[in-house]
């Protein structure tokens, strides 16, 4: 079994209160087990309908949340774009009436 060892990293300018009632405990002591490789080749495949995976409630909902978590994304970022334009129009402007 491996090791995975964690470095040593130091807060010196912040200061947390109670700090001192958290339980100790030793990061270089900890030890990640390891996970053995899950053998499927005993799986048969050709008992599985995939039109019937594929028309299933759950997967058709699942899919529909995928699609909306898309498309907010998609909207974030573009208004995130126009923020950032404006921005800097408005940083230009200001640099502008300063001159």
């Amino acid at each position: 079994m491996s090791k995975f060892t964690f470095p040593h990293i130091s807060l010196p300018h912040f200061d947390i209160p109670r700090l001192d009632k958290l339980p100790k405990m030793e990061l270089p002591k900890i030890s990640i087990p390891q996970f053995h490789s899950i053998d499927l080749t005993s799986i048969d495949l050709r008992r599985i309908n995939p039109q019937a995976v594929l028309e299933s409630p759950v997967v058709k909902q699942a899919t529909e949340a995928g699609y909306t978590a898309v498309g907010f994304a998609v909207l974030g970022f573009q208004k995130m774009q126009v923020r950032r334009r404006e921005l800097l129009d408005s940083l230009k402007n200001r640099n502008n009436t300063a001159q």
